[in-house]
């Protein structure tokens, strides 16, 4: 079935524009209280340049809308509505509104507090996937944020990790929800503002809208609720809920596909997948009728998990399998890939080891250790053995495709489990920080880092 014909904002269908663009501030320009400092980001709808407030020598993130565009009553009136939409929200994870004003050549601009740090999403490609926990520490802010937004009668309508700053604190992060230029005024005048969009607008991002949304009908709280699932799901997993290779597709996916489960792909609590799947119906009716109850689900989820948690040793095995070229691939580097994960996959299994992750080229098997040192170190020796034997297995491997590099790393590290002795579940802990301890290894090859290796015999 085709998805609904969209019907484009128009300034959804502008390109990028490079910097220097005719329209761009100098360094030195004055707009009002701020002074501009330097572009840094240009969208198809405004530029956002770093600028100072005079007086308070104050950091700003000045976003200016687009000379081409402030003769469109329409764009005019969704840039005043974001300044309306931040004036009313005061919370500490979204984005603070420091002023608002005209250029003297008429178009608007919105300072707003400068973020020093990266997004959502390049937080999550840094660190790898979240466990349970981290995830839902991200959660608990992002959703207290929305919580407030639609308090005053607003929706976000664009909830993703691309639209969520997160910003270091102690080896952590806490986060910001940024970018209201598409939020929904759902009681437009509480804000002074009078109402803007049609409910059949069809605003978003495709990877991240509600099937309501796609198909251009009335949204509220349980729209970003939907997006909230979407969000949570990629943070468990590192990867977003629904692949395609064009928009078409992928709203086909998200008006009629059932939702993934987190749990295929890596070990969560249940009740975490039981929530994603509850954001993700296809009916607002069906899903959370707002953020707080889904935060309570999540933390009610976590504490009975945390009940049964405990730490132990353990150890993973990684595989990466990454198809490289600069020219087109032939079918036969995406054959072998796929016969290399599979031959990892029976090796897993053979070795004892429990999948946690099985997507993207990337295979992790893992299993607990006996507390007594003999006992472990049998049995990181087996795992030595095993690691070796798939190494050589994957090295004679019939027709191995020059574009296909797979890279091996067994490593042992404590982990935390739930579950009775003997079927544990690795549900977090230091073993799960993949990033940590598979970066900065040769892109082929086995690598059996020290915590594997310490006294076990290699012969």
């Amino acid at each position: 079935m085709t998805a609904p014909t969209r019907s484009l904002d128009p300034a959804s269908t502008l390109l990028d524009e490079e910097p220097g663009a005719p329209d761009d501030l100098a360094p030195g320009t004055l707009a009002g209280e701020f002074l501009v400092e330097a572009a840094r980001s240009h969208g198809g709808f405004a530029v956002v340049y770093l600028a100072t407030q005079i007086g308070t020598g104050r950091p700003v993130a000045l976003k200016v809308l687009r000379r081409r565009l402030a003769a469109s009553t329409r764009i005019l009136e969704r840039f005043q509505q974001e300044a309306a939409a931040l004036r009313g929200l005061a919370h500490p994870h979204i984005v603070a509104s420091v002023g608002v004003g005209d250029l003297p050549d008429g178009r608007p601009y919105i300072a707003m507090e400068w973020i020093e740090g990266r997004t959502l999403k390049q937080e999550l490609r840094a660190r790898g996937a979240f466990s349970a926990a981290e995830a839902l520490a991200v959660l608990e802010e992002v959703g207290g944020a929305l919580s407030a937004a639609h308090a005053v009668g607003i929706v976000h309508r664009d909830v993703k990790a691309q639209n969520v700053m997160a910003i270091p604190r102690d080896g952590w992060f806490t986060t910001r929800l940024v970018d209201f230029g598409i939020a929904k005024l759902l009681e437009p005048e509480r804000l002074g503002r009078g109402p803007i969009f049609t409910q059949s607008s069809v605003l978003g991002t495709p990877g991240s809208m509600a099937p309501e949304q796609i198909a251009g009908r009335p949204v509220d709280a349980r729209t970003d609720v939907y997006a909230l699932g979407l969000l949570l799901y990629e943070l468990l997993t590192g990867q977003p809920a629904f692949h395609a290779d064009n928009i078409v597709e992928l709203e086909e996916l998200q008006l009629f596909a059932p939702p993934p489960r987190a749990g295929d792909l890596v070990t969560v609590p249940r009740a975490f997948d039981a929530a994603i799947a509850r954001c993700l119906e296809k009916s607002p009716d069906a899903r959370y009728p707002g953020v707080a109850e889904l935060l309570a689900d999540l933390r009610a989820a976590l504490l009975a998990a945390r009940d049964e948690a405990r730490v132990c040793p353990a150890a993973a095995l990684h595989v990466a399998v990454q198809i490289e070229g600069e020219e087109e691939l032939d079918e036969a580097a995406f054959d072998d890939a796929e016969a290399v994960l599979a031959a990892a996959r029976r090796a897993v299994a053979g070795a004892g080891l429990v999948t946690l992750v099985d997507g993207g080229g990337v295979l992790v098997g893992a299993t607990t250790l006996p507390g007594d040192p003999e006992g472990s170190r049998a049995a990181r020796a087996r795992l030595v053995g095993a690691a070796r034997a798939l190494d050589a297995t994957l090295a004679s491997r019939p027709r191995p495709s020059p574009a296909v590099q797979v890279a091996l790393v067994l490593h042992a590290a404590p982990a935390t489990v739930t579950g009775p002795d003997g079927r544990e579940r690795v549900a977090g802990g230091e073993l799960l920080r993949l990033n940590e301890w598979t970066a900065g290894h040769p892109r082929r090859g086995l690598v059996i880092t020290r915590a594997v290796r310490a006294g076990v015999d290699e012969g």
